[in-house]
């Protein structure tokens, strides 16, 4: 466990963010999908983007093989599961793409469904709509139209998208449902578009013409993680006085969680892009004393956010928080048990979150209070930060923030945190 102090309120530092794994992971998927695709070792850290750098190549190599059952275990990575369910229903060989006890609670049904609708041989060895999930991969497989229902993932749209070009005649996606976390599919279009496919997204629909993809340039490609950067965000709000440069984040970004910079201007941060990234200082303005907001577009930023307006008793409902139920933990469910642990007042409502605006801080343990990670990154980084409001803050399973971000805690230190491992 790591207990966090704060040595001062006052915080002044430079942050080298984790590279985007969204970003990676789809470039991973689209130099696949390459003619004479070539595998170079990358510089992520992130165990998402190693997890699925090393199965690409293996399924390579175990697709010469169509007699036996090759195991793919992609562990607890939600985004490499989706993505090769789709990928191995175009790949020679008889597949078993399974993960973690979390993993197997986790639903690819619509995807699978859409895939399904084109020809694919898929069934599950548990649960229907579940993994583990047995694919039987066709290199022929024909494209054509599919309705997906995108109101539980943008993953299952992402991965569809990507495999479009190699299918027969390529692929008409027919979007059914609220489109969730849309700026997610406007990123998997933009790298296919820069990888040379022809993509037209058009209220409901996409269309992907069969084509070939071109090859791509990682270096040029990659951008800081804008999801990472939340914390940051999080923490310059917690400060009396802050300013913290953020190396490499672009106003340009590909990613939708840019926006963060319009959402915390709420909650106390300015930001300024300059040539170096985008530095975050401690704003002179009073802050909002209700903050009311929709996550459709944004889930991985909610948790960030909901905490943050939690510790500064700001008043608020927060919606589009549905996807949250089946991620690492159901976060909904996570951030009411643990902000109510700590003495934050939290109402779930349906799939909302009411923050009431009071603190009503515990004492019953002046040790520390442990707060549960949930085997989920997001849980572990989000409420963190409140070591610089409070001196009882003990994370669990610290551990867990190499999902995304591994360097986390090397970066809270030198912002001037003190971490101590505690048994």
């Amino acid at each position: 466990m790591h207990r966090i102090a704060a040595l001062h309120s006052s915080i002044n530092c430079q942050v080298a963010l984790p590279l985007s794994k969204s970003i990676i992971n789809r470039l991973l998927v689209i130099n696949h999908l390459s003619e004479g695709a070539e595998y170079i070792g990358l510089s992520a850290e992130a165990e998402d983007i190693r997890i699925l750098e090393h199965l690409l190549p293996a399924i390579i190599a175990e697709k010469r093989n169509t007699d036996s059952v090759h195991e793919i275990n992609v562990g607890n990575a939600g985004t490499v599961m989706r993505f090769l369910s789709a990928v191995l229903s175009i790949t020679p060989g008889k597949w078993l793409l399974t993960g973690t006890e979390r993993m197997q609670k986790r639903p690819i049904k619509p995807l699978t469904d859409a895939l399904q609708q084109l020809g694919a041989e898929i069934s599950f060895a548990g649960t229907n709509g579940f993994p583990p999930a047995y694919i039987t991969g066709n290199p022929h497989l024909k494209g054509g139209t599919v309705n997906v229902d995108t109101s539980i993932s943008s993953q299952y749209i992402s991965a569809l998208m990507m495999i479009a070009p190699v299918l027969q005649d390529g692929l008409n996606i027919q979007l059914q449902g609220e489109i969730t976390s849309g700026a997610y599919i406007r990123m998997t279009k933009s790298l296919m578009q820069k990888a040379g496919i022809q993509v037209d997204f058009n209220k409901n629909t996409i269309r992907i013409p069969q084509g070939e993809y071109q090859k791509i340039d990682f270096d040029d490609l990659s951008e800081p993680d804008w999801s990472a950067a939340a914390f940051w965000f999080e923490i310059v709000a917690l400060s009396l006085h802050a300013e913290i440069l953020l190396s490499g984040l672009k106003f340009n970004s590909v990613q939708g969680d840019k926006v963060l910079t319009e959402i915390f201007e709420n909650l106390g941060v300015t930001s300024q892009f300059t040539d170096e990234g985008l530095r975050l200082t401690k704003s002179v303005n009073e802050i909002a004393t209700e903050f009311n907001y929709d996550f459709t577009e944004c889930p991985d930023l909610a948790q960030a956010v909901i905490v943050t307006c939690a510790a500064l008793g700001i008043k608020g409902r927060f919606a589009g928080l549905k996807t949250l139920r089946i991620k690492e933990t159901d976060r909904i469910i996570a951030l009411k048990n643990e902000l109510s642990k700590l003495g934050y007042s939290i109402e779930v409502v349906g799939n909302d979150i009411l923050l009431h605006g009071e603190i009503n801080v515990l004492q019953s343990d002046p040790e520390n209070v442990i707060i549960k990670s949930y085997d989920d990154h997001r849980m572990a980084m989000a409420l963190a930060p409140l070591a610089l409001l409070r001196g009882d803050i003990c994370i669990d399973d610290p551990e867990v923030v190499k999902k995304s971000y591994p360097g986390f805690w090397k970066d809270m230190e030198m912002a001037g945190l003190v971490i101590h491992d505690v048994i």
